[in-house]
């Protein structure tokens, strides 16, 4: 039987979650550490931009290239702690989560909480704190693997949910309260990567970008149920990561220079595998024989199944791997309603990022009333990738003073309208839902092709002209659903719609990738121009570079860092020339398109060439060779190449 572990974290969204640019979510974390190590903190008014300010106080610590550096969330966290919380140790735990750690690792002391940036002694200057990432991508997975057991070791040993910095750039923090291994899963061995189930975590952004604002002949109110508009409700949420998803979409990253993260410190749960951690860093650990037989198997393998993908499966069979997911990673736990016996229709979405990425969104609810409790991620080689698990919320008491312990919670003093709807949420009964995607009351609207609401509405392009009038809209109905990480949603919970608009002045019509739960278009009030989704700008960007680059590449990927400034190139190589006369030429061409289709506020960009089109694939990174070359040095935060001035013609 799996073993399941996870501290009982609450969940603070972070207050500035619906705006497109989030910078509390350092704040908010440190928000819920402090919380849970302190049950008897109370909930006061302004605390987490109190937090905030607090841990931006210091304007040298993160050289102020972080929202919340975490030299100033270390600081607070060792400022504001309490007394060590009993009860949180190994001789506490169950006899099947003592089974994991048996030997005990030594040194099993309870000292006082001491917060640190795991394996990073730097000052407080460096932008890049933390443990160096590996450059070869297959390193950097053995990397992630051996730090998932240094998480796991902290939740269950310290008692303590570490702060993680996650995504690409290491642009978002959450908290990870726990874990699901196989039963066979053991800390001495020398590896479980394929034992290590899921990750649990607190994430403070949620799983959408939300908004304030109502639209339409709805009311706010109907349209926060079927949407999930408002991010501050439902503060319960346990998310649930599959340990492929965990690697793939929240640790890899082809950019960020180092792993951060801000721990409860022990030499009992760091053991050797901090040094192993910089070891595959350096490339001074040495290979075997064996190992590198074995890495050389496993890349022949590789390029085997390249040329003999698995089967994709039906949306039959995406229904019965969703039965099996709610029943293994006990998801009805969390919601009573997501059982296998209410899974109804599918919904296949086609990730524009990837070339094997495509997906099943298996719809749980009751389906009669057009409820849905869960949404299941389904891949098409049948893996399962992950759930959006809206659970049922039961009525909170109010106390004074607080007693979590109790499930109570301290009223704040001094009222404020959003403590107050925090409150007021936690209070009453919520059985939150969305609504089927093309259930929506809007729907017919926006996909008609006959009475469309962006008919007549003009749109922007990104090279400075003059806006576009819409003529037409059509539905693609053989890609109808599409999604790609990025402002406007960085879960793919939340695909986007693909319409096609056909506009005056323009030969061929326009890709509008808008969310499906989004029908408040910009500007609808004001008549203004509609601008293109950062998914269809990043399109845009990558025909561009194609055309310019001609039959030097192959494959183009453009991603854009969360904070806005840097964007990142991927290529394939044709190498119809030395590698370093290319990336000259390359460097010309991507500049000139950046500047032919501004972004406020990207300023940078940095470029990889690499040999094959895996850097496409949904195991990017999996076990891969790193790229043939890259401008400048891999790695690096939001520091590139300057959009401006272009470099001269080679």
């Amino acid at each position: 039987m799996d073993k399941e572990f996870f501290l009982p974290v609450p969940l603070y969204l972070q207050v500035d979650c619906h705006n497109d640019t989030n910078e509390m979510c350092g704040a908010a974390c440190a928000q819920m550490v402090l919380h849970d190590i302190n049950p008897q903190r109370p909930f006061t008014k302004g605390e987490q931009k109190d937090l905030y300010d607090q841990i931006n106080a210091r304007a040298t610590e993160g050289g102020g290239a972080w929202y919340s550096p975490p030299q100033g969330i270390k600081r607070i966290l060792n400022v504001q702690k309490p007394a060590r919380l009993p009860g949180r140790d190994y001789a506490s735990l169950k006899a099947d989560i003592q089974a994991i750690f048996d030997p005990v690792p030594p040194n099993h002391a309870m000292p006082p909480y001491e917060f640190v940036i795991f394996g990073d002694s730097s000052p407080e200057t460096n932008p890049n704190p933390g443990v160096p990432r590996a450059i070869i991508p297959r390193d950097q997975i053995a990397q992630i693997e051996l730090l998932s057991r240094q998480l796991i070791r902290t939740v269950a040993l310290r008692g303590v949910a570490p702060i993680v910095a996650v995504r690409e750039d290491n642009a978002h923090w959450i908290i990870v309260n726990g874990f699901l291994v196989e039963e066979d899963y053991r800390d001495a061995g020398l590896d479980q990567r394929g034992k290590i189930k899921a990750i649990y975590i607190r994430n403070p952004l949620g799983r959408y970008t939300y908004r304030t604002i109502n639209c339409g002949s709805l009311p706010g109110s109907e349209l926060q149920v079927i949407t999930g508009h408002h991010c501050n409700l439902n503060p319960y949420v346990q998310d649930v990561v599959p340990y492929a998803t965990w690697v793939r979409e929240y640790m890899f990253s082809d950019w960020a220079e180092t792993f951060v993260e801000v721990c409860d410190w022990s030499a009992q749960v760091a053991d050797d595998v901090l040094s192993r951690i910089h070891c595959l860093a350096s490339r001074n650990c040495g290979e075997s024989a064996v190992s590198a037989i074995c890495n050389w198997i496993a890349r022949v393998c590789r390029a085997f199944c390249r040329l003999f993908p698995k089967r994709q499966i039906t949306a039959d069979d995406a229904v019965d791997r969703d039965k099996r997911a709610i029943e293994d990673f006990k998801l009805s736990q969390i919601n009573e309603r997501v059982t296998p016996e209410k899974t109804f229709k599918p919904v296949k979405v086609k990730r524009l990022d990837r070339i094997d990425g495509d997906y099943y969104l298996v719809h749980v609810g009751v389906e009669k009333e057009n409820k849905v409790s869960a949404l299941i991620n389904i891949s098409i080689t049948g893996e399962f990738d992950g759930a959006a698990v809206w659970p049922i919320n039961t009525p909170r008491k109010f106390d004074k003073p607080c007693d979590r312990s109790k499930d109570q919670y301290t009223e704040p003093v001094e009222q404020d309208p959003e403590i107050d709807e925090f409150y007021e949420a936690i209070a009453r009964p919520n059985e939150h839902y969305t609504a089927p995607f093309e259930r929506h009351p809007n729907f017919g609207d926006l996909t008609s092709d006959q009475k469309n609401s962006l008919i007549g509405r003009k749109i922007q392009p990104t090279d400075g002209g003059d806006p576009l009038t819409i003529t037409n809209v059509r539905r693609d109905e053989t890609t109808p659903y599409v999604w790609r990480p990025g402002p406007e949603s960085f879960s793919p919970f939340r695909p986007f719609h693909n319409l096609k608009l056909t506009v005056q002045g323009a030969a061929a019509p326009i890709s509008f990738y808008l969310p499906v739960d989004d029908y408040c278009l910009p500007g609808v009030e004001n008549d203004e121009p509609i601008p293109l989704p950062s998914a269809n700008y990043l399109e845009i960007l990558t025909d561009c570079i194609k055309q310019k680059a001609g039959s030097m590449v192959d494959q183009v990927l453009v991603k854009i860092s969360r904070s806005g400034t840097t964007a990142m190139v991927m290529y394939k190589s044709n190498q119809t020339m030395s590698i370093d006369q290319e990336l000259e030429r390359m460097k010309k061409n991507v500049c000139e398109c950046l500047n032919a289709h501004p972004s406020a506020g990207l300023s940078y960009y940095r470029i990889k060439a690499f040999a094959t089109d895996a850097f496409l694939t949904a195991l990017s990174g999996g076990g891969e060779d790193g790229p043939l070359e890259t401008v400048p040095h891999s790695g690096g935060g939001d520091n590139g190449i300057p959009i401006q001035p272009c470099p001269p013609v080679p």
